[in-house]
């Protein structure tokens, strides 16, 4: 979900990626005077700034791109359990950790704003 910010072109450009990316224009400063000061010069200065929350996000997305989809091992371990009788799941602790993410689901899409 992009966020819109005031002064902006919201027209998508092409990037060679399945991700659109936004075209923005530079927005003049509020100010009437003709010779820049020093702080109009600083406020002419494009920063970004991002949250923690940003940070964290950007940080879990790396870790998850780069992790295999599937833990081969582990299927290979479970596979031979299932295969010599020895595999007993434990039912309350699946529905236990069903519950668990329907909990962490249901609070994550309560803190995202609509």
């Amino acid at each position: 979900m992009p966020n819109r910010i005031k002064g902006t072109d919201t027209s998508s450009i092409d990037a060679g990626t399945s991700r659109a990316v936004e075209r923005l224009s530079r927005v003049a400063p509020a100010s009437s005077s003709t010779t820049p000061t020093t702080a109009q010069t600083a406020s002419a200065t494009d920063s970004v700034s991002l949250t923690q929350t940003a940070h964290s996000l950007a940080s879990l997305q790396e870790a998850v791109a780069g992790a295999p989809e599937i833990d081969a091992g582990r299927v290979a371990t479970i596979s031979n359990a299932i295969q010599q009788g020895q595999y007993t799941p434990d039912p309350a602790r699946i529905a236990d950790r069903l519950l668990q993410l329907e909990r962490d689901l249901n609070s994550a899409s309560r803190r995202q704003p609509s």
